[in-house]
């Protein structure tokens, strides 16, 4: 009988072990992932970023808009997260997330266009999970926000 409440014991410190290993490694990997997206909890921040790859688009959004990314992914929403993923985001993370996506109409565009071609930002919680560049025109362009 001894042997048994050993084993039964040294299982139970394991498995605490485990536990406090595995929420130690939850813990961080939450921290790092904070860590890593950019600020955009502001207008300045989120202006910042936007003229860090270039672009200039004054100091007003034209648009301010909440969001609800889908929970299920349709074919057209999987190519814009491809898109997103080409630039280290990733919105698979936020699926069923509410966010503000934040339009911009770029300035110095070098292209002529009809319509204006803007910068969007998807910001949740302070942090921008989402950019892109596109028009307003139906089957227009969509790209990433990185200045070609």
């Amino acid at each position: 009988m001894e042997k048994k409440r050993k084993r039964s014991g040294l299982a139970v410190v394991i498995g605490i072990a485990l536990l406090l290993l595995a929420g130690i490694w939850g813990f961080f990997r939450l921290s790092a992932n904070n860590d890593e997206r950019p600020d955009g909890s502001t207008a300045e921040k989120r202006i910042e970023y936007i003229n860090s790859f270039g672009w200039d688009v004054g100091i007003a959004p034209t648009e301010i808009k909440e969001i609800r990314i889908p929970g299920e992914f349709d074919e057209e929403y999987e190519q814009y997260n491809a898109l997103q993923r080409e630039q280290g985001f990733d919105l698979r993370k936020y699926r069923s997330c509410y966010a503000y996506k934040y339009t911009y109409d770029i300035l110095n565009y070098s292209e002529p266009s009809p319509v204006p071609i803007c910068v969007n930002l998807i910001v949740c919680e302070g942090k921008i999970i989402g950019a892109d560049i596109s028009s307003s025109e139906a089957d227009g362009l969509t790209t990433v926000l990185v200045k070609k």
